[in-house]
């Protein structure tokens, strides 16, 4: 996997685990969020407040040529954007695993498999209950502290304490169980950042109507 350094802390790690920006052919900055976007990019450890000290030390007028002068109100609203964007490809990426029947939701539906590739747990789920589900389905890896209503949206549900990832060998060989992981790397740092609304969406919907004015 390629590494790539953060244009903030100096750190080299799997650009899989970064968040890399792009600038647009109309000017507009973008969160690179699947990581195929063309262009030179830029890449920051997944963490509000590098991506604000990125805006407020010109960083991506450095490695991007954006010239871009946000406010602080507005640095304020693009990592509520960031926020967004990480959240929602997050919950698409479970929900390619349930449309192939790879991710299953529930205790007790859990309980029935001998093993996982991931298990999911939800910030207020028992602790208990999720030792012993860890105990019986031994998981590669292990994803904790998700909010049960976004849990529970990637299920369609209202809210989800436990869900599980299977394992892949009778699906595509580049649907990779791991991106839910390092999508949700990218993201947890994000979730408790307050949006100006409350409520599963946020507030900010369109990154141009942000960016485009400057």
């Amino acid at each position: 996997m390629p590494k790539r350094t953060c244009i903030i802390t100096g750190e080299t790690t799997e650009a899989r685990i970064l968040l890399r920006f792009v600038v647009s052919p109309d000017g507009t900055l973008t969160l690179d969020v699947a990581n195929k976007l063309s262009g030179r990019g830029a890449y920051i450890m997944p963490k509000p407040e590098l991506v604000k000290e990125a805006f407020k030390k010109n960083k991506f007028a450095v490695h991007l040529g954006f010239r871009g002068k946000l406010l602080s109100k507005d640095i304020d609203s693009f990592v509520f954007l960031l926020e967004n964007l990480l959240r929602k490809h997050f919950v698409e990426q479970i929900g390619l695993f349930r449309k192939r029947g790879c991710a299953i939701a529930g205790a007790a539906k859990l309980k029935e498999n001998a093993l996982l590739l991931g298990l999911l747990v939800a910030s207020d789920a028992s602790k208990r209950e999720a030792r012993n589900i860890e105990l019986l389905t031994k998981p590669n890896w292990v994803l904790r502290g998700i909010p049960s209503e976004i849990l529970g949206k990637a299920f369609g549900r209202d809210s989800l304490a436990f869900a599980g990832i299977l394992g892949l060998n009778n699906v595509e060989s580049n649907l990779n169980g791991h991106i839910i992981k390092y999508s949700f790397q990218r993201w947890k740092s994000f979730i408790n950042v307050d949006s100006c609304q409350k409520g599963v969406d946020g507030c900010i919907n369109d990154q141009s109507k942000l960016l485009n004015e400057y």
